[in-house]
């Protein structure tokens, strides 16, 4: 058995190595098949191409109908948040007059009270 293993061993190996180098020169000589898409593109019947330009003529106006409808919901949305701006600064600045009308009136009556301990009755309790 080991006799048979050293005789059948470096002839499977040349063998094997011969195989190998000639797949090259004979892959060389294949010719390549083109991809089966590439054929149908090709030769497509013209029904084909009308059906095909339609679909995406259909295609470019929805995504030109979605666009537009983008645009508009932002000039919505940027209409709205500029309204609610808005409606901030004149509750800001109707809380900012009244702190400065409590401040004032505050203002006046400790100034009154001052002047009523001192003496001056004229403006006491009014």
């Amino acid at each position: 058995m080991i006799a048979f293993r050293k005789v059948l061993a470096p002839i499977a190996i040349a063998v094997s190595v011969s195989l190998l180098a000639a797949a090259p020169a004979d892959a060389a000589k294949r010719k390549r098949k083109q991809p089966a898409a590439a054929a149908v593109t090709a030769s497509e019947p013209a029904n084909v191409a009308d059906q095909r330009a339609k679909l995406n003529a259909e295609q470019a106006a929805a995504a030109k109908a979605q666009l537009e409808q983008n645009a508009a919901n932002k000039a919505a949305y940027e209409a709205a948040l500029k309204a609610q701006q808005d409606q901030i600064a004149a509750q800001q600045a109707a809380a900012a007059k009244a702190q400065a009308d409590y401040a004032a009136a505050k203002a006046k009556w400790e100034a009154d009270a001052a002047a009523c301990k001192a003496g001056d009755k004229s403006r006491c309790g009014q």
